[in-house]
């Protein structure tokens, strides 16, 4: 596993994932002052509505491209696949948007409350259909290895969405609606330059015995895949059913600034996960991993303090006044998020091909995000749901190390990534005790908070890394 490649891929792909995904973060200052809260609550149910559609109506059958076109030993194989892949989403996507525009006012009833029209839900399914493809088509250039060219797509999305959807809410005046324009706007552009990239592997032939294969590997899946998406969304719809549409909107904007760590850190995932899966045999392989692993979280201890430390700062200075209350939750969420991503540090059960016990592990975290959410929303608002979106991405980690192990033994070294998890919790548990900010960036109080991640993160890199470690990082320096 190439450690040089990997640091460049890694940059590569965590731009794009920026643009694409930090999108909606860096839309939050324009959009939370033209959109109320109730409506920053409708865009928030689309959003969750959508991650559920993308992890079901294709059948996951992006989790089957990915297995064979990696694995796939000749050039006529790889395209096979992939075309195949790409016809079958296409087909599905677009027999969901055609279903949703024909029961468009049945379902605006049920989801949209009278904060938009029915037509804006149509639309809306629209950008989610496109949004699908195009992220079926952008991850053919990942498995080709051209991280130069999955940037470019990325972009492409970025520019489409934020030009179009700042154009029609702010100049046009269109809610809800040109949110939804400017997504299938950027979708578009971003799934045209992809499938400009990846063209060298599709062809015309769909192979109705190569889907088959596919979907035998990623049927189980679709059953994880719902459990992920309970992970990830469990709280927020408990949130929408116990506090309203409004509270979802505080809590949607919120849980997006927490997602920058998610963010950057899919760049190395993205980049890791193939070159994983082509040498996991060879030697080596799982202690370069665990080398990683250690970096990492040593990485995250300034990230996700500064997040923690500064939650009142960032919120009262990106957000419009309605969503301010959103400071007392940023740090759990943002906790949340970076447990969210360790998942890539141990993959026995996805390189063995033990789906359904991935399966099972993802349904175990949703079981845990949905008592826990319903258990504490009511008694603790927003928080408990925070509480509970924290909690659950720990026990799915902690299935997959203790479970893939047997497959693929990864020497973590305990005590050192202890180190660096308790300093996350330590800036975590501080950031919450914190007093909100009266006059935002006060001077004393940033100097103070600075200080802390300094200490915190010289503490984490001095007794989370070992000496090879530190050795390995001064010798690039020279």
């Amino acid at each position: 596993m190439g450690l040089q490649r990997l640091g460049r891929d890694t940059v590569l792909y965590g731009l794009s994932t920026l643009l694409i995904r930090g999108l909606q973060i860096f839309l939050i200052p324009v959009y939370s002052r033209v959109l109320g809260t109730g409506e920053y609550g409708v865009v928030e149910t689309v959003a969750i509505a959508g991650a559920l559609i993308n992890l079901t109506v294709a059948l996951e059958i992006s989790q089957g491209m990915a297995r064979y076109v990696a694995d796939a030993t000749t050039e006529h194989d790889r395209r096979a696949f992939a075309t195949t892949a790409l016809i079958f989403a296409s087909i599905a996507y677009g027999v969901f948007a055609l279903l949703v525009a024909v029961f468009q006012v049945e379902l605006s009833n049920l989801l949209l409350v009278d904060q938009a029209t029915p037509h804006a839900l149509t639309l809306a399914a629209c950008a989610i259909a496109v949004n699908g493809v195009f992220v079926i088509v952008q991850d053919l250039l990942r498995w080709q290895l051209r991280p130069g060219s999955y940037l470019i797509a990325g972009l492409a999305y970025m520019l489409g969405s934020a030009g179009v959807g700042i154009w029609l809410v702010t100049a046009q005046g269109m809610g809800v609606a040109g949110v939804f324009w400017g997504q299938l706007v950027g979708a578009t552009l971003g799934g045209t330059v992809s499938l400009l990239g990846a063209r060298g592997l599709l062809s015309r032939a769909f192979d109705l015995s190569r889907l088959i294969t596919m979907l035998r590997y990623s049927l189980p899946l679709v059953l994880s895949g719902m459990a992920v998406f309970g992970n990830m969304f469990i709280d927020r719809i408990v949130v929408r059913e116990v506090l309203g549409l409004d509270a979802l909107g505080i809590y949607g904007v919120t849980a997006r600034f927490a997602s920058v760590v998610s963010i950057l850190a899919v760049g190395l995932q993205v980049a890791l996960a193939p070159l994983v899966f082509r040498h996991w045999r060879e030697p080596g392989t799982a202690d370069k991993l665990a080398n990683i692993c250690r970096w990492y979280l040593v990485a995250m201890v300034p990230l996700v303090g500064t997040i923690s430390l500064f939650a009142s700062e960032i919120i009262t200075t990106l957000t419009g006044p309605s969503f301010h209350t959103g400071s007392t939750i940023l740090p759990l969420l943002t906790l949340g998020a970076m447990l969210s991503t360790l998942y890539v540090f141990a993959p026995g059960l996805f390189l063995s091909g033990r789906t359904g016990h991935v399966a099972l592990l993802n349904v175990t975290g949703a079981l845990v995000n949905l008592i826990l959410s319903l258990t504490l929303t009511p008694w603790l608002g927003l928080s408990g749901a925070a509480l509970s979106a924290t909690v659950a991405p720990a026990v799915v980690f902690a299935g997959y190390v203790l479970l893939g192990l047997q497959w693929f033994k990864v020497t973590y070294q305990g005590t050192k990534i202890a180190v660096s998890l308790g300093m996350v919790i330590v800036l975590v548990i501080m950031g919450l005790k914190w007093p909100p900010a009266d006059v935002g960036w006060e001077s004393t109080a940033v100097i103070i908070k600075l200080g802390l991640l300094l200490l915190s993160t010289f503490f984490a890199y001095r007794f989370g890394l070992d000496g090879n470690d530190r050795m390995a990082l001064l010798r690039r320096r020279r």
